[in-house]
């Protein structure tokens, strides 16, 4: 339960109490229930009570020493040992003086203490003056434990009002008992909904931005949509403003809009960034997504970006994308604006503006065994440097099902690769409409081979092994493309005659404890090959490989050693030049209790070799401890290394981070006072 929470329970605590002692029957067994050693009832209209005294009503519990209702005055008092309390949370004082009629209340020497949030609050006096408003005393506010607490806020007067803020004078934080920092007059909200107000600040230093001072404000507009406005002091860079907007509507729908602006000292230039996601769900089979990454120039993110993906980005994508779906069909459009970081400029990157797709997914011929599917694009291919123009782009196709015995399964489909341009040629040779029509025909022939172990120790009860072998062809005929525009991949069809032979081996087990059975994933492990006959291929690494008729070895290995513990292993073995194309190696172990250990290798002979490795872990109480590191060995250097530590006490915390990559380091510091601060 955070302070603002823990606020309103005292308020509403009091309230409570005026509006349970107001019944017409102060003693009635419907409100309230008294037990005292002695209860009297005197000429002047007073109920007094002494000894062990308790009242109870509406889950509420008072106990005192003495208690005495004057029903003329409607007045409660209370003294001696005062405890009010309600659930885990207690209100402590020595007097207490309820009005029934007007609800003013006083509590003298007044304490509030609530376990779930380890809030502490005191006071001279806590005065009730209406049903909103309250005013507190000298009073002390921690999250800490008593006697002897790390912090506290000391306030010669707290007013409250629990239709919105808190707000003392006369502020003093202290550390132990030692005063760090006076403000004269600080507001927090007391109500359990968020509210706005500002956040803890953000310290940091920075090689290339210097000292930094980020100053949160948090400002709640709706119960759906909030702002966050930064001001971000850079020393050495100047001073930037961040906005940072979200809201939440029907059906799911999202979104945020953010941006940051600073003039930049060191360049002396205007630089910005604008961000913005949403996500529109019209129906459960239509929505809208849009992303928008834009920078006000190409080194944006390089000198301010903070996370790994950021700073080292190679393209900021704009997108559009619009898809409606039917039981067959799916309709959809996409719309693509794109900077190339690493080009010198951005006049030859190719703008898709828009493209529209139709998808048709297996739909059976009536009285035979054959399915028709279709993928078709339409698209607008824009740059401001090189070829421009619109293509159309068609793959319908049949497929074969036939009917086999139950341990072999089998497809064959033949197809047609349709696509038409329109072509703006700028002073090139390019036609300016023209075509092309690929056929493509291919097969798949596989089974399955499956067999259950039973198992007699451990935990591990069943062991079931399956082996799928399978056999696939596919064949596109040779054809000189280069009359065609080139936009993507799509444009250049390589010539395929190609087999392709694997074998997928699944490992998968029931566990048992007690009545409770469970399975999960051990191990699955595929091997393929493939040859061409031709020597003509595509593939991710090997654009086209001529020449050469046997595909890389390919080797995938994914093991669960435990629930905890993960390995994969994926590896492609040149057999002509005898030597390993790539290799990808990772495990992690994640206990799901902060403490997490992971590793990974990737190797791209010619074209890359990095190492990158995560810790995190709990351990060492009360630290929270955690580093990030990519290596490149082809640079021989690190590409980020990011140390980060959390010092969490039962009632505060620090942060500190430390990041380094090539050209600059940084840091930042920010700290947390349980229940108070944070977002």
């Amino acid at each position: 339960m955070k302070l603002s929470t823990c606020l309103a329970f005292l308020i509403l605590v009091l309230h409570a109490a005026g509006l349970a002692f107001a019944a017409d029957t102060p003693f009635s067994d419907d409100t309230i229930h008294i037990n005292a050693d002695s209860m009297q009832h005197g000429e002047s209209d007073v109920f007094s009570a002494s000894g062990n005294v308790v009242v109870t009503w509406q889950g509420m519990r008072l106990v005192a020493d003495r208690a005495e209702y004057h029903t003329v005055r409607h007045t409660l008092q209370a003294s001696g040992n005062v405890v009010l309390s309600k659930g885990n949370d207690v209100l402590k004082g020595e007097t207490l003086v309820l009005n029934m009629e007007s609800g003013h209340a006083e509590m003298d020497k007044a304490s509030l203490s609530s376990p779930d949030s380890s809030l502490n609050v005191s006071g001279d006096k806590i005065v009730r003056l209406n049903e909103h408003e309250f005013e507190v005393s000298s009073t002390e506010l921690t999250t800490c434990e008593l006697p002897d607490p790390s912090w506290k806020f000391g306030a010669d007067e707290l007013s409250v009002n629990i239709m919105g803020y808190a707000t003392g004078r006369n502020v003093v934080f202290y550390v132990k008992n030692v005063p760090v920092l006076y403000l004269p007059w600080i507001a927090f909200p007391v109500v359990r909904e968020k509210r706005s107000g500002l956040l803890f600040p953000r310290v940091g230093y920075s090689k290339s931005r210097g000292a930094q001072l980020d100053l949160p404000l948090y400002w709640v507009i709706s119960p759906s949509q909030d702002l966050q406005f930064d001001l971000d002091m850079l020393s050495r860079r100047g001073v930037g403003t961040a906005l940072d907007y979200r809201y939440i509507r029907q059906r799911g729908s999202e979104g945020h809009l953010g941006g940051y602006q600073i003039y930049d000292l060191v360049e002396n230039r205007w630089r910005w960034q604008l961000t913005q996601s949403h996500k529109e769900i019209i129906s459960p089979d239509m929505n809208l997504r849009m992303d928008v990454n834009r920078t006000g120039d190409r080194t944006f993110l390089g000198d301010y970006g903070e996370k790994s993906g950021d700073y080292n980005r190679q393209t900021s994508d704009s997108t559009v994308n619009a898809l409606k779906a039917w039981q067959q069909y799916a309709l959809s459009m996409y719309l693509r604006y794109s900077d190339n970081l690493y080009a010198t400029d951005n006049q030859s990157t190719v703008q898709t503006l828009p493209s529209i797709s139709v998808a048709g997914v297996r739909q059976r011929l009536p009285r035979v065994p054959l399915f028709f599917d279709v993928d078709a694009d339409l698209a607008n291919f824009y740059r401001e440097s090189g070829t421009s123009g619109q293509r159309l782009n068609m793959f319908p196709r049949l497929t074969l099902l036939p009917s086999l015995p139950t341990y072999l399964q089998a497809s064959l489909y033949a197809g047609a690769h349709l696509r038409g341009y329109t072509t703006d040629a700028r002073g090139t040779t390019l036609h300016s409409s023209d075509g092309d029509l690929l056929p493509e025909i291919g097969t798949r022939v596989s089974t399955s081979l499956t067999r259950v172990y039973e198992l007699h120790e451990g935990s591990l009860k069943k062991l079931r092994h399956e082996i799928i072998p399978e056999i696939s062809y596919r064949y596109i005929p040779e054809r000189n493309q280069e009359r065609l525009p080139f936009y993507d991949y799509a444009d250049r069809n390589v010539w395929q005659n190609i087999v392709t032979f694997s074998v997928t081996s699944l490992l998968n087990g029931r566990s048992s404890t007690g009545d409770t059975m469970q399975y999960r994933d051990l191990s699955r492990t595929k091997l393929m090959l493939g040859y061409s006959f031709e020597g003509g291929r595509r593939d991710l690494l090997t654009l086209v490989d001529a020449g050469r008729h046997w595909t890389d070895l390919i080797l995938e290995n994914d093991v669960w050693l435990n629930r905890t513990v993960r390995a994969t292993f994926e590896t492609r073995y040149n057999l002509y030049d005898h030597l390993i194309s790539t290799l990808a190696l990772g495990v992690e172990a994640d206990d799901r209790q902060g403490n997490v250990v992971a590793a990974g290798y990737r190797m791209a002979r010619n074209e890359l070799e990095y190492l990158e490795a995560r810790l995190a872990t709990k351990i060492i109480k009360p630290l929270n401890l955690s580093y990030t590191a990519r290596y490149s060995f082809d640079r021989g250097d690190f590409l980020e290394s990011v140390y980060a530590a959390e010092y969490r006490h039962q009632c505060w915390s620090v942060t500190t981070a430390l990041h380094q990559r090539p050209g600059n380091f940084s840091f930042t510091v920010s700290f947390n006072l349980a229940g108070l601060t944070g977002m």
